[in-house]
């Protein structure tokens, strides 16, 4: 066999073993790689050096393991991949629908700077947030903010559907819901009637499959 080809394979199933520590899905959803490409890599294909780079971060491994497989920087055995571990850290859903997301702790602590206990995972439904958000993408939330401060993206439970949407607090009380996309006009909500929907909490970091 080709070196080249005999090294790519190797990358490729490092990468793998990486990947279904954490979820093969997720890992492409949080390091914001189409699940394609992944699957492209862990077969053997041409890795990009900056998708990879995500992929190991949110793998909590490092590029060199997948590279060359160096020893120092393997895997974590399953004692080091618990919630209290320095490497990695277990963003949990929402609704707890499945099990929660195996992050690298130093990458998530270096993009959000907020206390991680406090974090769950949304996944976006429905295109109101393009072309900021489209169906499918995975956000990030912060569960500690319990009220709208100013005006950001938020994540909010109404009618027992949870969605996505910029608020706008305004003067005098009340709340403006923006979705993104112009097609949905936003609505302003008078202060009285603001428990319409309940706050799930601040989104803080959004991935998705890139659009070019």
């Amino acid at each position: 066999m080709d070196d080249q080809i005999r090294l790519m394979r190797e990358r490729g199933e490092r990468l793998r073993e990486a990947a279904q520590s954490i979820g093969i899905t997720h890992a492409a959803k949080a390091a914001g790689v189409p699940y394609t490409t992944l699957r492209d890599y862990m077969n053997g294909g041409e890795m990009k050096f900056s998708a990879l780079a995500s992929l190991a971060r949110v793998c909590g491994v490092s590029l060199d393991w997948i590279a060359y497989g160096v020893a120092s920087s393997s895997l974590p055995d399953a004692t080091e991949v618990q919630p209290t571990s320095t490497r990695q850290i277990i963003v949990p859903w929402h609704d707890h629908h499945e099990d929660g997301l195996r992050i690298g702790r130093d990458w998530l602590q270096s993009v959000i700077h907020r206390d991680l206990t406090s974090l769950c995972l949304i996944s976006n439904a429905g295109d109101a947030m393009e072309p900021t958000l489209s169906s499918g993408d995975l956000v990030i939330v912060d569960r500690s903010v319990t009220t709208v401060s100013g005006s950001a993206l938020y994540a909010l439970e109404s009618a027992g559907v949870v969605l996505i949407r910029r608020l706008d607090p305004r003067l005098g009380g009340g709340m403006r819901v923006i979705a993104d996309n112009h097609r949905y006009p936003p609505q302003d909500v008078a202060s009285e009637d603001l428990n319409c929907f309940r706050l799930l909490g601040e989104v803080v970091w959004a991935g998705g499959i890139p659009r070019i």
